[in-house]
């Protein structure tokens, strides 16, 4: 018998100071074209943002990607900051 679990994440979760956006983008003063984090989450009261990108790459390609994935957002992060 094989058991499968199903479960969608809510695209927006919010607890007290904190709220947890799942795929939503990101808006900034200026066109970014990777402006779509895999997870964000954001703090009201230190005023904080975190973004999450994640990959499961095979562990002989893990530096390449990671290598990827921040010069893909790196334009994203210097314009939210």
């Amino acid at each position: 018998m094989v058991h499968t679990h199903t479960h969608t994440a809510k695209s927006v979760h919010e607890q007290e100071d904190v709220t947890v956006l799942w795929n939503q983008a990101v808006h900034s003063d200026r066109e970014v074209t990777a402006n779509m984090p895999n997870i964000t989450i954001k703090t009201e009261r230190e005023k904080t943002r975190i973004l999450m990108y994640v990959a499961i790459p095979a562990d002989r390609n893990f530096m390449q990607v990671e290598a990827a994935k921040k010069l893909k957002y790196e334009s994203l992060c210097i314009d939210i900051q």
